[in-house]
């Protein structure tokens, strides 16, 4: 359980129609503004390729929020003939309530909203819920980032998705993009809509390859990488030597 109050966070209808979440508190959105569900399919399903992968799905997430992204996950799965199984880990210490996810429907919004409702009302670290058929697994990480043990699950796509560095610094440090590449397959990809420079940085120092890719909406750009070169074909990928210093 919680002792944060959450009751500043608000539904938000974003300029594509879709909703996210707000905090009138702390001034921020959980997803852009612009277009929660553009954004969100642009970023982290068509930026990591997940559709690509075959009957088998295996997705890591930092930043649950307000499950947008776990819901188009679901939809775009559901949607794909060819997949069987999607595993679905999403890491967030402060879960919002059923309530908050109240705007989101069918399926993917009932597993979301049964998943944080039995982390408030039993307490535990680690949630876990699946669908009626089973074919989803959604485990949800009530916990800090670097307490989080996905030893044996290697992720084909990883979901970069934490508040902005001015809210949450450490998620975007090299060590925090290092256990990202610990739970990633070889050719996995990890999406995020960040394209700062000091993202690309700690990203090399994790030892990621790193590429720029076209943003959603109106930003210019976005970020993608991957433990290996290979898995970025068809980006532009980036230099190493223009990000880490060189003695």
């Amino acid at each position: 359980m919680t002792d944060i109050d959450l009751s500043n966070i608000k539904p938000f209808e974003t300029r594509d129609g879709s909703t996210t979440l707000y905090d009138e508190v702390r001034d921020i959105h959980y997803r852009s503004w612009h277009g929660a569900v553009s954004e969100s399919r642009h970023v982290f399903l068509d930026g990591t390729a997940l559709k690509d992968r075959g009957s088998r799905w295996r997705v890591a997430e930092l930043g649950f929020g307000a499950a947008v992204n776990f819901t188009q996950t679901v939809q775009a799965f559901r949607s794909c003939e060819a997949a069987v199984q999607l595993i679905y880990h999403s890491v967030d210490w402060r879960p919002v309530t059923a309530d908050h996810l109240g705007f989101h429907k069918g399926e993917a919004g009932t597993i979301a909203r049964r998943a944080v409702d039995k982390y408030h009302s039993d307490g535990q670290s680690l949630i876990t819920v699946r669908s009626d058929d089973e074919a989803i697994e959604l485990h949800l990480h009530a916990q800090p980032w670097d307490d989080v043990n996905l030893a044996g699950f290697s992720a084909h796509a990883f979901y970069h998705d934490p508040f902005s560095k001015r809210v949450n610094a450490e998620a975007w440090s090299a060590e925090s993009f290092a256990r990202a590449k610990a739970a990633m397959e070889e050719g996995g990809r990890l999406a995020t809509y960040s394209a700062a420079t000091s993202v690309k940085r700690a990203m090399f120092e994790a030892g990621l390859s790193v590429a720029t890719a076209p943003g959603p909406g109106r930003k210019r750009e976005m970020t993608i990488a991957s433990p290996v070169p290979d898995a970025l074909d068809g980006l532009q990928l980036l230099d190493s030597s223009r990000y880490l210093k060189t003695s």
